[in-house]
């Protein structure tokens, strides 16, 4: 079994990184969630956990955007320039914080009606 999980991950780099990455996804934010969901319920779990993924990824893209590599540029190198590095963390900064943001407003929605339910006779 060992050898034929060797075999697949090592036969395609994109595949491994595709599934590396899907699987640290899983575990990391995985592993929040269930703390949470143990603790608080399903749903609170649930955007509690979304809230500070996605705020987290919000300052993480960033932080990525004002800092990233900088340096001379060698004059014989094809490749991307300051403005290209930087277009996907400016995407997903932008998508993380409209995410992070929904998940905010339905947490005060949230609120509210529990709010509601406890001051109503």
């Amino acid at each position: 079994m060992r050898e034929l999980f060797r075999s697949i991950l090592s036969a395609n780099l994109t595949f491994t990184g595709i599934v590396l990455t899907a699987a640290s996804f899983v575990v990391f934010f995985g592993s929040g969630y269930l703390l949470l969901y143990t603790n608080l319920g399903k749903r609170l779990g649930f955007l509690i956990a979304g809230s500070g993924v996605f705020g987290w990824a919000t300052i993480n893209s960033l932080l990525f955007v004002l800092y990233a590599p900088r340096g001379p540029r060698p004059a014989d190198f094809e490749g991307l320039n300051s403005w290209e590095i930087r277009l996907i963390p400016m995407t997903w900064m932008v998508v993380s914080a409209i995410l992070f943001a929904g998940f905010l407003v339905t947490l005060n929605r949230l609120e509210d009606q529990d709010e509601s339910i406890a001051s109503s006779p």
